[in-house]
């Protein structure tokens, strides 16, 4: 398994888861795509899962088996409570889910939902007022800042640092961001890292893929269709800013349009997601997630992601890679954009993986997200791994849109 970025600093209040590509089946002229090569113990998504968290086949399905069930709870306990809880994660030693509340009344909704509640003492409210606060102060971005927001577990706010990078501007930020923390009483921790994220793209040839006319190679996401009788897949929308430009498959066949009427791509403080119009005849929609030739697996919905959780992506560059959700609702610092609503996970990935495919649960995949982008460090680079992603709600909501799913 990959390292997680240390944290290196901490102020108290005293002292502070590609389509399989949406030509998933492949255009109608081409001849159907071979089997993947039989090497399924490297290939699949389970036994990726099973490789990069260091799982037995027995301890792989009992986790997911627990996951499962977490998932479910979850969605008793924000049926149960009046507020979003102050935060939530998945405690694989547990097996079970675990819910920050504030108060004994709110404890007890949740631990009659199936969950373990944990009092702490800030809400949800409170947790993203600092966020707020540091974002103001932040202003359009400052050098040596990658990024900040919530940290659930610590019942606080986290900033993200490059110590490469790191100015006298970075150190006055900092001194800005624990005078808050003190004044508030909200923990806020620093991590500092070599890794600073990046939007990938690149030039990788093979396995599933998308070209943007002649801007690079990105991933597929996820199948998608849509007002109108529109067919489409989501992917990242750095992958998309150009608008009307023709989108190619991976035999380098033209599939559709990307960022049809300029309107179809977010690449900014609302998210990173892009649209790609499939409007060529032949090209049939898929629910299938499949990268780099990778075992498929076929997605039967979606579901947001909780922090200890398991997930998996797919994309062109890196085939299947697994890890766990290590934060969610982040704003991250691109150098070039800022972008709030992020997810960090700790599993690797490498330029052209962007746009590609993040799913949970092998045994009924969820989608979860498109991969936005991460640090230096890929799955041949070691170092501390920053892999980001971008919620599939946010493009879904947005534009109307309908996942493409099926039947396990």
């Amino acid at each position: 398994m990959e390292r997680r970025i240390p944290k290196v600093a901490l102020w108290s209040a005293a002292a502070a888861a590609v389509l399989a590509a949406v030509a998933p089946n492949g255009p109608a002229r081409a001849v159907p795509q071979p089997d993947p090569s039989p090497q399924p113990s490297q290939r699949g998504m389970l036994d990726a899962m099973r490789r990069d968290l260091g799982l037995s086949p027995v301890q792989a399905r009992t986790r997911l088996a627990q996951e499962a069930e977490a998932q479910h709870t979850a969605l008793a306990v924000r049926r149960a409570l009046a507020a979003p809880p102050a935060g939530m994660w998945f405690d694989a030693s547990l097996g079970r889910l675990v819910v920050a509340v504030t108060d004994a009344a709110d404890a007890r909704r949740v631990r009659s939902a199936g969950a373990v509640p944990k009092t702490v003492r800030h809400s949800r409210a409170t947790l993203r007022g600092m966020v707020q606060q540091i974002a103001e102060r932040a202003g359009r971005g400052v050098p040596g800042v990658t990024g900040w927001g919530i940290d659930e577990r610590a019942n606080g706010v986290v900033v993200r640092v490059d110590r490469a990078a790191r100015t006298n501007r970075t150190a006055g930020f900092e001194s800005t961001v624990r005078q808050l923390a003190v004044r508030s009483r909200v923990p806020v921790s620093v991590e500092r890292s070599d890794q600073a994220p990046r939007q990938q793209s690149g030039t990788v040839v093979g396995g599933e893929r998308w070209m943007p006319g002649t801007d690079g190679i990105c991933s597929i996401g996820f199948s998608v269709t849509g007002p109108s009788g529109l067919r489409g897949f989501v992917t990242a929308g750095h992958c998309t800013l150009k608008a009307n430009q023709p989108a190619y498959g991976k035999d380098n066949s033209r599939l559709g349009t990307s960022n049809q009427g300029g309107a179809h791509s977010v690449n900014g403080y609302e998210g990173d997601f892009g649209l790609v119009t499939v409007d060529q005849q032949g090209w049939k929609l898929s629910p299938s997630v499949a990268g780099q030739g990778g075992s498929p697996v076929t997605v039967t919905g979606s579901q947001e992601a909780i922090v200890g959780m398991s997930i998996c992506h797919s994309g062109q560059t890196s085939g299947w890679r697994c890890g766990e959700v290590t934060r969610t609702d982040q704003t991250v610092d691109y150098g070039n954009t800022v972008i709030s609503g992020l997810s960090f996970t700790n599993a690797c990935s490498a330029a052209g993986d962007s746009g590609g495919s993040y799913v949970t649960q092998p045994g009924a995949p969820k989608a979860v997200g498109v991969h936005s982008g991460g640090g230096a460090a890929t799955c041949d680079v070691g170092g501390d791994t920053v892999t980001i992603f971008q919620p599939i709600d946010e493009p879904l909501r947005k534009w109307d849109l309908k996942l493409v799913t099926g039947t396990p």
